[in-house]
């Protein structure tokens, strides 16, 4: 089922494809796969510390709680390094430090008191939040100034007291300034404003050699990729900066943007849960990349905000169709050599993959939003035990996808993906239809797999915001603040897996449309 169809207005191509998933013609004959059984050598590293969550920094201290570090502990406990916390975003370069202020932030200016633009000062309780997730690691954003006046007098007062309360040895990066073509017209006033802080960041905090390769430059709007205006990575090393101490070159990603949309199941399906969509999309980064890649091979290039759609309904930015679009992007990301991607997050914003609290005015906290399980899916496909590597197991296909996962080390296969993304709505009439894999599993008798599942299907939202009706499960594990406060409960108070037995070196899975499952082979 292809999506391009030349002499077809896309219109149509959407009637045509709702009324054949909602006529059962969706369930289509057994897919037979083929892929290296052992590692090839354009399979990619999987980074271990790839899946990485952010706060906004305007709002970091509401997430600075126990239910936060209980979401966080759950992510981080199937890794095998220390998982990366962005504090950054929008409200970043709108801050300053007041050490007599009695509270940890006080909002000033701008979209008081929950949007991403406001101005906040802050105070000391403010960077004592950074003390909570000990065994987290992060990156925090230094202001360039929401005027474009890079002014160190107001930057290194915070980035001292970021820098005190996390510990040299947990801060993984600087980042200098976020989305700064809203400041800085050109790549050369940005790269002027971007290194007088990282200067005189290094000589405040007495950085030597390796220790001052730390800092995160660009941060580029989602689809400064694309266009190249104002500017993107590549713009900004050309117009002079070094890259002696840059460690990430960073630029942000969201799938769908605009408020002019029906948000219906049809347009889910062309957008957010396709994998064609989503692939088109990442090929936009492709020249930053690469050229990140081959001309500075020490700076790892990340996508440091992203998120499903902007301006849109809980059910479509942050539900279950949305976590299916996290999973593939994800993991598709990795495969194009992005080295990480943060699930950005604050109390307001509709993507969030959870809400901290509860602050927001509308009262949508606290809560764990479907979402969420996307960020446990890859990490566990991703692993805890050894060095991965990852290829695409290419389908050639609009709503299926899949990907394999080797042991870096000695070589074997260990781990499959599979991806059916043709949405399935539980409050249609449709029959949810089913995708056929023969999957070749070698000598191997039997094979494990555990699935990522919604019974209402593409617009579950969660225990928290729908209950039990809307529940979101991997391997049979949900999240939620009202029953686990964010240490994570099995429903039917146990793990699930199946076991699928093996002939003639294939094994059958059939994974429901909307759902995703790792197949395990060790």
């Amino acid at each position: 089922m292809q999506f391009t169809i030349p002499g077809y207005p896309k219109e149509s191509i959407l009637v045509w494809l709702f009324l054949s998933q909602n006529n059962g013609l969706a369930s289509a004959a057994t897919l037979t796969l083929s892929y290296p059984t052992s590692m090839p050598t354009n399979a990619v590293l999987a980074p271990p510390n790839f899946v990485s969550v952010g706060f906004e920094t305007g709002f970091f201290d509401n997430y600075a709680n126990d239910f936060s570090e209980n979401l966080v502990s759950s992510l981080a406990k199937r890794m095998r390094v220390p998982l990366i916390i962005r504090v950054g975003g929008t409200s970043g370069d709108r801050i300053r430090y007041d050490p007599d202020l009695p509270v940890a932030k006080k909002c000033i200016d701008g979209e008081c008191p929950d949007g991403s633009s406001s101005s906040f000062v802050l105070g000391p309780k403010y960077f004592d939040k950074f003390k909570r997730f000990p065994n987290a690691q992060f990156t925090f954003q230094a202001s360039l100034g929401k005027e474009g006046q890079a002014n160190p007098e107001v930057s290194l007062p915070c980035v001292r007291q970021a820098w005190n309360a996390i510990g040299a040895d947990r801060v993984a990066g600087i980042a200098l300034g976020n989305e700064p073509s809203f400041f800085y017209d050109t790549e050369n006033q940005y790269v002027n404003g971007a290194m007088n802080i990282q200067n005189a960041i290094v000589d405040a905090l007495a950085l030597k050699g390796d220790q001052a390769k730390l800092f995160e430059i660009a941060d580029t709007l989602s689809n400064a990729a694309q266009t190249h205006r104002p500017y993107a990575v590549k713009e900004i090393f050309q117009a002079g900066y070094k890259d002696k101490h840059v460690k990430f070159a960073a630029e942000h990603y969201y799938q769908i943007t605009g408020t002019d949309h029906p948000w219906d199941v049809a347009q889910l399906q062309a957008e957010l849960m396709n994998h064609t969509a989503i692939v088109a999309k990442l090929k936009q980064h492709l020249e930053s990349i690469n050229f990140v890649k081959n001309k500075h091979s020490s700076v790892r290039y990340i996508l440091s905000e992203t998120g499903s759609a902007l301006n849109t309904p809980l059910k479509w930015s942050a539900g279950f169709g949305a976590t299916l679009w996290s999973v593939d992007f994800q993991i598709a990301a990795m495969t194009h050599n992005v080295k990480r991607v943060v699930d950005s997050g604050r109390p307001a914003a509709k993507h969030s993959s959870w809400v901290p609290d509860d602050s927001v005015a509308d009262g949508d906290g606290p809560q764990v939003r479907a979402l969420f399980m996307a960020n446990v899916f890859v990490a566990d496909f991703v692993g805890s035990e050894s060095k991965s590597a990852i290829l695409e197991a290419n389908m050639n296909q609009d709503l299926l996808s899949g990907y394999v996962m080797y042991n870096a080390e000695t070589g074997k296969r260990e781990r499959l993906a599979l991806l059916n993304l043709r949405a399935w709505d539980a409050t249609t009439d449709a029959e949810r239809g089913r995708q056929a894999f023969s999957v070749p599993v070698g000598n191997a008798s039997s094979v494990k797999i555990r699935t990522l599942h919604a019974d209402r299907g593409v617009f579950a939202t969660g225990f928290d915001i729908g209950g039990t009706r809307n529940n979101v499960t991997w391997a049979g594990e949900q999240w939620s603040y009202l029953v686990d406060k964010g240490k994570g409960h099995f429903p039917a108070r146990q793990p699930e897996e199946e076991t699928i037995t093996a002939e003639n070196g294939r094994a059958v899975v059939k994974v429901p449309q909307s759902e995703a499952v790792i197949m395990s082979f060790t």
